[in-house]
């Protein structure tokens, strides 16, 4: 009995001293924070100047970015877990939520529309929205580009079934574009300065149209379980994007290295929006709820969405 006794007890304190160990070596383990990101000004900047890593260094947590090229990949990675912050547009958002993905809105940009338009060349002889009836139009399918196109068309009397539709991402509808074999291109910024530089026309904006906006996502787990983080997030956001507003010209620099497109075109795109960023606000959700409901009935999204439920808010609001 007395050996079992002696046989027993230096085993249970190795493993009471493994287990002791175990703890030690993670309490000084860093959280990762996953942050997903599309290049723009605000991003960049946010993730050159390293000001998230300063602040919530601090609190244990190690920042990891992750390039993505489109809203809806992004999207899809924020649903999945995969990154626990996001940026993105409106529409591919809206889309997003109607195909049962799960997510919220934490801040957003104002609506700048003015930085997507319909393009048409400056031989085209195309002077005004009803003379596209007929006429082959480029548009990324399922977009904020179609939605632009519809309303616009609406708005004189016409429906997309009364223009030629040609599904182009932007890269290869710049190509189309150029070589005149679409009369006109709907496409947002930098595409749209890029080929307003070139002499081509802008035949109209989306003021009065269609709210265009650019908002910052996180998984809803995440922003219930760190609110400290989300609202740290967006504090440094804002106060990034207020600064560009003030000078945009370091963010123009960064958005040259990053896409090899010339300093002057991003200093003109940061120029004729409003980089600054806030809490989701009202303004905002009634836009996007407007945009849901338009996209439903236009047969864009197939499920209607309720925007209110997916707007999460800071309890120092």
């Amino acid at each position: 009995m007395n050996g079992k006794k002696i046989r027993v007890l230096p085993l249970f304190l190795m493993l009471f001293l493994l287990t002791a160990c175990g703890d030690n070596g993670g309490a000084g383990k860093k959280e990762d924070i996953n942050i997903g990101y599309q290049k723009n000004g605000t991003t960049l900047t946010l993730k050159a100047k390293k000001v998230l890593e300063k602040e919530l260094g601090e609190g244990g947590y190690s920042i990891k970015w992750s390039e993505f090229s489109t809203a809806s990949s992004i999207l899809e990675a924020l649903n999945a877990g995969s990154i626990d912050i996001a940026n993105g547009g409106d529409a591919p958002s809206i889309m997003a939520l109607s195909k049962g993905m799960d997510f919220v809105y934490i801040a957003g940009e104002a609506s700048a529309t003015n930085a997507e338009g319909i393009l048409v060349s400056k031989e085209s002889g195309i002077k005004s929205l009803e003379e596209l009836k007929g006429k082959k139009i480029a548009f990324n399918k399922a977009s904020i580009s179609q939605y632009l196109l519809t309303q616009a068309l609406k708005s004189v009397g016409l429906t997309i079934d009364d223009v030629e539709p040609v599904f182009l991402n932007p890269p290869d509808a710049s190509i189309a574009f150029e070589k005149g074999d679409v009369d006109a291109w709907v496409v947002w910024d930098p595409y749209m300065t890029v080929a307003e530089s070139k002499g081509n026309i802008v035949l109209r904006d989306a003021e009065g149209i269609v709210p265009f906006r650019s908002f910052y996502f996180s998984t809803s787990k995440f922003a219930d379980e760190h609110p400290e983080i989300v609202e740290s997030y967006v504090k440094n956001v804002s106060k990034v994007g207020g600064s560009i507003d003030e000078d945009p010209a370091e963010a123009a620099d960064l958005l040259q290295k990053e896409t090899n497109i010339a300093k002057d075109i991003w200093s003109k795109v940061l120029g004729r929006k409003k980089s600054d960023v806030s809490f989701i606000e009202d303004e905002a959700i009634n836009d996007l709820q407007a945009e849901a409901d338009d996209l439903l009935d236009i047969g864009l999204i197939n499920k209607a969405v309720t925007i209110k439920d997916h707007v999460w808010e800071p309890k120092s609001k």
